[in-house]
């Protein structure tokens, strides 16, 4: 388990990307519960789904040896100015990666990130929304999944990486969706679960085989630098402190 400090810049930063990009889709995953935790910031519970988002992208980023402000350069350009959703979140050692920030019970907590949870208990499974995996799975090697430690983004202090799975390990082991997980519960929408004891140790990411999609260390070397509007874009950068 490896744990990454989460800043008050990182906050800001998500916050603002999720802000700017409103106008242009809709959050999808946010539940009841989490806007009821967050109604005091009605803009922030509108917004949260990207700010989780974008954290656990900046810290998978960190816990890779990626400069995350880099990261959030190159999405803000691989959108096309946050006009549509990211292919994928990452691209580390050639995969391209999705990377998945869930919440549990305090009471499984725990057992989720020490990894000693099994299949046949409640969230013992990680989960891809099928819709999401039919529409973006040809696009992603690797999901790698983490947590926070709040479901409130302006209280979490850290994000934790629980481990990863290649996108054909998927199709192995959940080839289908389902809408009950391996313990028995009943899912809010139909879902590839994925036993939490099937995921791959963190810190082996960085050993696996090498794939064939570049990163840019520098986000004026991405293609889309010189083709789209600088000013724009510029503006973007400065608002949201990149």
């Amino acid at each position: 388990m490896t744990k990454i400090k989460i800043t008050q810049d990182m906050f800001n930063i998500a916050f603002s990307l999720s802000k700017q990009r409103q106008g242009y889709f809709t959050n999808q995953f946010t539940t009841k519960k989490l806007k009821e935790q967050l109604s005091d910031d009605p803009i922030l519970a509108q917004n949260v789904e990207g700010v989780v988002g974008y954290i656990g992208d900046m810290c998978a980023g960190i816990m890779l040896g990626l400069d995350p402000y880099n990261i959030m350069r190159n999405m803000v350009l691989d959108t096309d100015l946050l006009t549509h959703r990211d292919e994928c979140d990452i691209v580390f050692n050639g995969h391209r990666i999705d990377v998945k920030t869930e919440f549990y019970p305090p009471h499984k907590f725990n057992s989720v990130i020490n990894r000693t949870i099994t299949k046949n208990e409640t969230y013992g499974c990680r989960l891809i929304n099928d819709k999401q995996f039919r529409d973006n799975s040809h696009g992603i090697d690797i999901y790698l999944y983490g947590t926070m430690d709040n479901v409130d983004p302006r209280k979490a202090n850290y994000w934790y990486g629980i481990g990863w799975i290649s996108t054909d390990r998927i199709k192995e082991i959940a080839p289908k969706p389902t809408l009950f997980s391996t313990a028995g519960a009943k899912l809010w929408t139909p879902a590839h679960c994925i036993p939490n004891e099937n995921l791959s140790d963190i810190n082996s990411l960085s050993s696996s085989k090498k794939g064939a999609y570049k990163y840019y260390d520098n986000h004026i070397l991405n293609p889309k630098y010189s083709v789209l509007d600088t000013r724009i874009l510029n503006h973007i950068f400065e608002n949201s402190g990149l």
